[in-house]
């Protein structure tokens, strides 16, 4: 009897041996997040459904918000995901590196996305990122503000749906004549400067940047229609300069000024009480242009697989991607895309490519010289041609 009790323990510890194994054996699939892109809860909820779909592999989560660090330190100190959910300017950082896996043909419902969503997750002609969700950047209105400059009726949305110029000019100068700026604007930098660089596009309908953003249109006339606009609107007082982004949305959120040109839709949740405090009613508006459409200006989190040298990572990376953009539990996880055709007008994304940063990056060095009256707008546009142009040769 001893001798069978030994023999059942034998076997029972070498079972638990080869199930450690196996355990230890299995796949792992880290999934990054970068800030911005999904809020954590998001992103814990689509790996738990990603790891019930796929439980031959270990999934995790790294948020950036929880951990503090970038995808760029984890990829220097060797320790690259598998997965990554970040922005297309990060994504091609790596694309060039050649550390991407490539995507083409594997994104489901790709005709129905726009034009621009699709350019910004290519790279030398190859898709190296699927799109995930977009985030649309607005401005947001203080009701309550507008009402008492008698200017309600313009944030009727069936009678004034988008803000022509002449309407904007109304407002701006119905809050100069009353001691205050409806809206205030910052120092261009690279980081925060995508709001300012809508404002100057969407005024005259110029876009900067051609539709697969592979070419510039600074020198175009609507272009430096755009960034004269916002130069004579500076220099006559009816849009005021703040010291930053920050303190211009802190003065948005504190009811001193009517108009914050930088918002997205979390923003509403994120500065909700804020809003209610100082009993600030938001409403959304497009960008005002000639156009008479709305201007869409967006930022976007998509997917990217790395190539890990192994053939089963890599294969199942590209799966779980197919399945967040496919199913259906994921798409109520990411709820509205906001990828999709619409009859909206789509400004190019600038961070994303070869000549959008570079773009974004010398319109920076020149907005501020502008504003203040030291070069011309005709001259500063020429300056970012002729850079862009040595830039390719």
């Amino acid at each position: 009897m001893k001798r069978m009790k030994s023999a059942a323990a034998w076997i029972l510890m070498g079972m638990m041996l080869l199930g450690a194994a196996g355990a230890a054996a299995q796949t792992q699939m880290q999934v990054y997040f970068a800030e911005g892109t999904l809020d954590v809860q998001q992103a814990h909820r689509l790996i738990e459904l990603t790891q019930r779909a796929y439980p031959q592999a270990e999934w995790t989560a790294i948020c950036e918000e929880e951990t503090g660090e970038s995808l760029r330190e984890r990829i220097l100190s060797d320790r690259a995901p598998q997965i990554a959910v970040c922005a297309p300017g990060e994504a091609s950082a790596w694309a060039r590196e050649g550390m991407l896996a490539p995507l083409g043909g594997r994104v489901a419902d790709q005709a129905q996305m726009q034009p621009q969503v699709i350019s910004a997750c290519m790279w030398e002609g190859e898709m190296i990122m699927a799109p995930l969700a977009a985030h649309h950047r607005q401005m947001a209105v203080n009701r309550r503000m507008l009402e008492q400059e008698r200017l309600g009726y313009m944030i009727d949305y069936k009678e004034h749906p988008v803000w022509y110029p002449s309407e904007m000019d109304q407002i701006l100068e119905e809050f100069y004549l009353s001691g205050t700026a409806a809206m205030e604007i910052w120092p261009a930098r690279v980081q925060d400067c995508a709001a300012i660089e809508a404002l100057i596009q969407s005024i005259y309908g110029g876009t900067l940047l051609s539709e697969d953003g592979q070419k510039s249109r600074a020198g175009e006339s609507a272009a430096l229609a755009g960034l004269s606009w916002l130069r004579d609107r500076v220099q006559q007082g009816g849009i005021g300069m703040a010291q930053s982004r920050e303190e211009a949305l802190e003065r948005f959120l504190a009811g001193e000024t009517a108009i914050f040109i930088d918002w997205m839709e979390r923003d509403s949740a994120l500065y909700a009480e804020q809003l209610e405090e100082n009993g600030i009613e938001l409403v959304l508006m497009p960008y005002p242009t000639t156009a008479g459409l709305p201007i869409r200006s967006f930022e976007l989190a998509g997917v990217c697989v790395f190539k890990s040298g192994h053939e089963a990572e890599q294969a199942l990376g590209i799966q779980a991607m197919e399945f967040w953009c496919e199913d259906m539990q994921a798409q109520l996880i990411l709820g509205d895309r906001a990828v999709w055709q619409d009859d909206a007008i789509w400004l190019p994304m600038m961070n994303a490519g070869e000549t959008g940063p570079a773009l974004r990056s010398l319109l920076c060095s020149v907005l501020d010289p502008v504003l203040a009256g030291q070069i011309d707008p005709k001259d500063a546009l020429l300056v970012i041609d002729t850079a862009l142009e040595a830039l390719r040769k």
